[in-house]
Order: C-alpha cells, then sequence, then structure tokens
C-alpha cells in the first residue's frame, strides 16, 4: 500500500492518493501520519481549509509532530491568516524543527519529480531563512533561466 502512494503522488495523481488515504484511514482512524499526508495532498491541491483540518486533526492526535506544525504554518501562509501561521512555525520550532531543512528538502522533491515552479518557490523560501548559501542562490537562478521567469 505504501508503494502505491508513493507512485501516484510522484505520478501527480493526487485525486487517486487521496483516496488510497481515504481508505487507509478507514482501517486505522486514527492514524495521524495518514491524516497529515492526506492533508498534505489536499495543500498539494490549493484545497487549503481542507489541508488545515487534516492537519489539526493529526496533531489531535499526535501533538508532538513538528512537521505537522511546519505545514499548518504552510497552508495559513497561503490564504493569508499570519498570526496563525507564525504559531503553528512557532511550534515546529519549539519542537526543534528546522524550517530551512525543510524548505531545502521539499525543493529537492519537486525538482526530482519535475515539478519546477513549486522545487522554485521552495528553495526561494529557503534563502530567504538563510541568504548566505551561495548553493541555494545559484540552484534559484539556475530554476529561473530553465522555467524562464
Amino acid at each position: 500500500m505504501r508503494e502505491l502512494r508513493a507512485i501516484l503522488c510522484f505520478q501527480k495523481k493526487t485525486d487517486d492518493a487521496i483516496d488510497v488515504y481515504k481508505k487507509m484511514l478507514e482501517l486505522d482512524p486514527k492514524n495521524a501520519e495518514y491524516m497529515a499526508y492526506m492533508g498534505y495532498l489536499y495543500y498539494e491541491k490549493d484545497n487549503f481549509p481542507e489541508a488545515i483540518e487534516l492537519f489539526n486533526k493529526a496533531l489531535d492526535i499526535d501533538p508532538e509532530a513538528p512537521f505537522v506544525y511546519f505545514l499548518l504554518g504552510n497552508a495559513f501562509s497561503r490564504i493569508g491568516r499570519i498570526v496563525d501561521a507564525i504559531r503553528a512555525y512557532d511550534l515546529a520550532i519549539f519542537l526543534d524543527f528546522d524550517i530551512y531543512d525543510a524548505h531545502v528538502e521539499f525543493a529537492i522533491k519537486y525538482e526530482r519529480m519535475g515539478r519546477l515552479k513549486r522545487a522554485l518557490k521552495e528553495y526561494i523560501a529557503a534563502y530567504e531563512i538563510d541568504p548566505r548559501d551561495e548553493a541555494i542562490k545559484e540552484k534559484i537562478d539556475f530554476l529561473r533561466e530553465k522555467i524562464g521567469e
């Protein structure tokens, strides 16, 4: 089942992956990891209210999940709820989460999947946190040129 989820996500078949997660949650309704990942899939579809609801449900089950707080912060940020985003980011940091590394890891994954615009956004977010990293700046310039921005 894990392999099917990964394949569907890699192939950008987000709706199919969501269906798989819904079925998995029917079998294990208290699985915070499944709940959070389904929230991430809704985030990928720009359905931020649904993503926020699922992230919050996942955090109700496992309140010690810093990455989920990070994703929740991203979702709040995307809909303009900046104060809520900052609170979520603060909780992620409090739980020893490195937001810079998360942005870089997302960027690398998006780039490998061929989602260059999303990768560029993540590299820019990382660079805004730490503009001293020349390798990230070079990656931003490379992707901008490749995309044509």
